[in-house]
C-alpha cells in the first residue's frame, strides 16, 4: 500500500467543469494534495477522449456542464462504450439537489456524490477513504482489467479472509464478475449469501439479473416488485421488471412501469426509447413523440441513437399532423425542417436514411392531396430502394412499410409488398410468443439433462418464433457451444449462429447479457476453429 503522504502522486486525475474558475480551483485543490499528473477539460466529449487516452484513476465531473453530455451521462457513455476501467474513481460534483437529479446519480452508481460548495479539507477527506479503498483493492482492478475473472474472483476470496470488513464489496465484486461471465448460478449463490445476512437492494437486482439470465422470470418479477415496494426510486428494478414483462407479452404492464420509471428519471435513452416503442404499440402517440424527441435530445452526443429513432420521431410526427390531436396537430410540422438537419449532421453518408427521408417527405406531400406529383416521385424513390446493392437496413423496410399503409392506390401497395414485404410479412405472422416459451422450457429441461441435440431443436423453434427474445438466442447460442465443445460440430449450423447474432444484435453493451454473449461467439469461434 502507497505511503499516505505520497499516495497521490502517481495518480491521474481528470476534471471537468464548464467554468474555468471552478476547474482551476480544483486542479489547485488535488495539486496542494501531491499529485502531479491532472488534466481539465470543459465538455463531456473532450472527457471521454482524454480519458480514452489517458485512463485516469480519478474523475471529478461536475453534473452541469451546459450543451452536451451531462456529467452523469459521461459517466453512462464511458460504461457503455466500455471505456471505463476496473477501479476507476468517478466523483460527480454539483450545486443541485433535487430527487430527479440524486436519484438519476444513484441509477448509474457514480463512486461519490459531492454538493458545492466544497472545501479542500472536505474533497480531501472523501478522497483518502476512497482512494485507500482503491489501493486495497488494485489487484482485483487489475486481474479484472486483463480479463482474468477467476484471479479477481480468488484475489477477492483471499481478502475476505484477511478482512472481514471488505466482505460485502467483495461478495458484490464476485457477483458482477460472475453476471458478466454468464455463471448465473454461481452469481445466484453470491447474492442469496449477502440477502441472507442483509437485505441489500444491489444484491437482491444481482440476484434478479441472475434469474433474467436463466429465464426464470416468475423469479424476476417477485424480486423486482419487493424491491420497488421498499423504494419508488429504484430505477433498475423498474427496467428489468418491464424487461420480464415483455418477454412474458405482459406489454401493457411493461409500459405503464416504463412511464413511472421515465416521469422519476427522465434522461435515460434506452429506457426512453423503450417507452416510446410500448407507447405506439398502445397508440398513445404524443407519450410516444415526447419520448423519442427527448431520445433525440440526449443522443446528440451519444453513441446510443439509431437512424431508428430518427425514422419512428418522423413516422409518430407524420401520425399526429394527419390525425386529431388540436392544437399538437398543427405544431408539429414545424419540427420536421431541424430534424431532417439533425439526420444530415448525424448520418451524412447513409443512402439508406436519406432514402427514408426522401419517402417521408414524398407521402407528406401525398397525405396533403398532392396525389399525383407524390405518386410518381415515389415510385422513382421506391425503384432506387429496390435497386440498392446492399441488403435494405430494417428502417427502410419499417419507412417502406409505413407508407404503404397509407397509400390509396392498390397497384402500387401490391408492388410495394410483392417487393419489399413479403418475406418480412412471413417473419412477423411466426410471432408467437406463447409458442415460444413453450418450445424455450422444454429446450431448457433438456439442456439441464444434457441432451443438448434434442434442446438445440427446441431453441431453434423457439427462436424463429419470437426472433427478438434475447434470452432465447442465448439459450441456443449457448446450446451450440455445448455441442461444439462436445465434438458434435455437424450439429452447429451457420445458419443457427447467424440467427442468434441477429437477435442479440440489438444487446446495449451495458446489458448483462452483451459480456455473456460476446465470450460465447468467441469460444463458440475457437472451437469451430479446430474442427478438421
Amino acid at each position: 500500500m502507497n505511503n499516505p503522504l505520497q499516495r497521490y502522486t502517481n495518480l491521474k486525475f481528470l476534471v471537468v467543469d464548464d467554468f474555468s474558475d471552478f476547474r482551476q480551483s480544483i486542479k489547485q485543490m488535488v495539486e496542494s494534495f501531491g499529485v502531479k499528473h491532472v488534466d481539465t477539460c470543459s465538455e463531456g466529449e473532450e472527457a471521454i477522449r482524454k480519458y480514452a487516452e489517458h485512463q485516469h484513476q480519478v474523475v471529478l465531473v461536475d453534473y452541469n456542464l451546459g450543451d452536451g453530455l451531462s456529467g452523469l451521462q459521461v459517466l453512462e457513455e464511458l460504461n457503455y462504450r466500455q471505456l471505463l476501467k476496473p477501479g476507476t474513481l468517478y466523483i460527480l460534483i454539483t450545486g443541485e439537489t433535487a430527487m430527479e437529479l440524486v436519484m438519476g446519480a444513484l441509477e448509474y452508481r457514480p463512486d461519490d456524490y459531492l454538493a458545492k460548495p466544497f472545501t479542500k479539507n472536505i474533497l480531501k477527506t472523501r478522497l483518502d477513504k476512497l482512494v485507500q479503498l482503491q489501493e486495497v483493492f488494485q489487484p482485483v482492478h487489475s486481474a479484472l482489467a486483463k480479463g482474468k475473472n477467476i484471479t479477481a474472483i480468488e484475489l477477492c476470496d483471499s481478502l475476505m479472509q484477511k478482512n472481514k470488513r471488505l466482505s460485502m464489496q467483495c461478495l458484490r465484486l464476485k457477483g458482477d464478475i460472475y453476471l458478466k461471465s454468464g455463471l448465473y448460478p454461481k452469481a445466484i449463490n453470491v447474492f442469496k449469501t449477502v440477502i441472507e445476512q442483509h437485505e441489500l437492494t444491489w444484491a437482491q437486482m444481482g440476484l434478479a439479473r441472475a434469474y433474467s439470465g436463466i429465464n426464470q422470470l416468475a423469479d424476476v418479477q417477485t424480486i423486482c416488485k419487493k424491491i420497488i415496494s421498499k423504494n419508488k426510486y429504484a430505477l433498475e428494478a423498474y427496467d428489468l421488471l418491464a424487461e420480464s414483462d415483455c418477454a412474458m407479452g405482459n406489454f401493457e404492464h411493461a409500459y405503464t412501469l416504463l412511464k413511472t420509471a421515465c416521469d422519476l428519471s427522465p434522461n435515460t435513452l434506452i429506457r426512453q426509447r423503450k417507452l416510446g416503442q410500448l407507447a405506439l404499440r398502445y397508440l398513445e402517440l404524443e407519450t410516444a413523440l415526447n419520448a423519442f424527441k427527448r431520445v433525440i435530445g440526449l443522443g446528440r452526443y451519444s453513441i446510443k441513437i439509431r437512424p431508428d429513432d430518427f425514422v419512428t420521431l418522423l413516422q409518430t410526427m407524420l401520425q399526429i399532423q394527419f390525425g386529431s390531436y388540436g392544437s399538437l396537430s398543427l405544431r408539429v410540422p414545424k419540427d420536421y425542417a431541424s430534424l431532417y438537419r439533425e439526420i444530415n449532421r448525424k448520418y451524412p453518408n447513409d443512402i439508406q436514411l436519406s432514402l427514408v427521408v426522401n419517402l417521408h417527405q414524398i407521402l407528406l406531400k401525398y397525405l396533403s392531396n398532392d396525389k399525383g406529383t407524390a405518386l410518381s416521385e415515389m415510385e422513382i424513390q421506391l425503384q432506387k430502394c429496390h435497386s440498392l446493392p446492399d441488403t435494405l437496413k430494417p428502417y427502410l423496410i419499417n419507412e417502406i412499410t409505413f407508407v404503404g399503409q397509407r397509400l390509396d392506390e392498390p397497384e402500387l401497395k401490391q408492388s410495394i409488398s410483392n417487393q419489399f414485404l413479403a418475406h418480412q410479412a412471413e417473419q412477423f405472422t411466426q410471432e408467437n410468443i406463447d409458442k415460444a416459451n413453450n418450445y424455450n422450457r422444454q429446450g431448457m429441461l433438456k439442456f439441464k439433462e444434457k441432451d443438448y441435440l434434442t434442446a438445440k431443436k427446441a431453441f431453434k423453434t423457439a427462436l424463429i418464433n419470437s426472433p427478438s427474445n434475447v434470452n432465447i438466442a442465448l439459450n441456443l447460442l449457448q446450446c451450440l457451444y455445448r455441442l461444439a465443445a462436445d465434438k458434435q460440430f455437424k450439429q452447429v449450423e451457420p445458419s443457427l449462429i447467424t440467427l442468434c447474432a441477429q437477435s442479440l444484435e440489438s444487446i446495449d453493451p451495458g446489458d448483462h447479457r452483451f459480456a455473456h454473449s460476446q465470450n460465447l461467439f468467441n469460444h463458440l469461434k475457437a472451437l469451430l476453429a479446430t474442427k478438421v
